[in-house]
């Protein structure tokens, strides 16, 4: 008899333990119970300043300049000019048969400035683009008209530092300048699938990628155009460092699926290094009391993070009480616009 209990204690012991070690492997640190919903009327999320050599890693300090293709394409670019950056987005499209922005960097640029984009076309294909205002882009189809309005998306664009003049602009060289991702809710988020960044997903190429960047960042849309018919619940943008490895699959796939266990597992610490937003030098020491730090990475929960609402805005978790620079504000949009959202495999 005591060893039928002895043996009945020892299965439910192991269900229990069982069942607390898989609740704990699939607990994110991000919430994912928020999102911010636009209805394609000039609603978008633009950050409060515009500082070019502070605010954003994407803005790569406002300079007009070239910088060499990456010798390792695992690696990112040696060339003291290349900036290279990484960002993530978490999104639901509804779709409604017109060119939408998701975001933008570079609204309100002159003719002669840079823009850079996440957009869906009126078909429902994703694409990453490039290039000047008035003269073409360089554009990456990451989807071909496969966006489902069913399925929530985490799309990944690592930019290793390069920047084209035209003639170097070719599919090739832009294939080997960027490492791009798609992750989906239609898998629960399990699979991060391969490199998109090929020669024959960059279906427009030649233009030059060698001016500055000015202008908002918004999301949401282009400001006061192509806007964004869906649901977004986060964004992050991240600087990486010159000629250092890539990110890893298991770094890129955290960046999309709980970037507050990203930025705790791979940015933070009084050891780690990180390169400054706008320049090639790179500090110790990344935490949230750092201005270096919270200028050189943003991560926007879009109603989860800390001090979110529509009264505050969206504030950036890496410093989430700076409202004067990195946060998001909410422009032409309600307090509803912060829903509750679930998502699949996420939440």
């Amino acid at each position: 008899m005591l060893f039928k209990k002895t043996q009945l204690l020892v299965f439910l012991f192991t269900i229990i333990f069982s069942s607390f070690t898989f609740s704990q492997t699939t607990c994110n640190d991000t919430s994912w119970d928020k999102g911010v919903d636009f209805n394609g009327s000039n609603e978008h999320l633009a950050q409060v300043a515009n500082f070019a050599n502070n605010n954003q890693p994407i803005r790569m300090g406002g300079s007009s300049v070239t910088a060499s293709l990456n010798a390792d394409s695992s690696k990112t670019s040696s060339d003291t000019n290349s900036r290279p950056w990484a960002t993530t987005m978490v999104f639901k499209a509804d779709l409604n048969n017109s060119n939408q922005h998701i975001w933008n960097s570079g609204e309100g640029a002159g003719t002669g400035d840079d823009n850079i984009y996440l957009r869906l076309t009126a078909a429902g294909s994703l694409m990453f683009g490039w290039g000047r205002e008035g003269t073409g882009y360089n554009e990456c189809r990451i989807a071909n008209q496969s966006i489902s309005s069913s399925n929530w998306y985490g799309v990944y664009i690592a930019h290793k530092g390069a920047r084209f003049n035209s003639a170097d602009a070719t599919a090739s060289n832009l294939a080997l300048g960027f490492d791009i991702r798609l992750m989906s809710s239609a898998d629960s988020f399990a699979s991060l699938g391969s490199n998109l960044s090929t020669s024959s997903n960059w279906t427009d190429t030649g233009s030059r990628m060698d001016r500055g960047v000015t202008g908002n960042l918004t999301i949401g849309g282009r400001g006061g155009n192509r806007n964004f018919h869906g649901k977004i619940a986060s964004m992050v943008i991240t600087t990486l460092k010159l000629n250092d490895t890539l990110p890893v699959d298991a770094e890129t796939k955290l960046m999309i699926t709980d970037p507050q266990k990203w930025m705790d597992d791979y940015k933070w610490g009084a050891s780690e290094t990180y390169r400054r937003s706008h320049l090639s030098t790179n500090d110790t020491g990344f935490s949230t009391y750092s201005s270096y730090a919270y200028t050189s990475t943003q991560i926007w929960l879009m109603g989860d993070g800390g001090q979110d609402s529509y009264a505050n805005g969206i504030r950036s978790e890496v410093m989430d009480f700076d409202q004067n620079n990195v946060k998001l504000q909410l422009n032409n949009m309600q307090s509803s616009d912060i829903e509750n959202v679930s998502i699949p495999g996420l939440s």
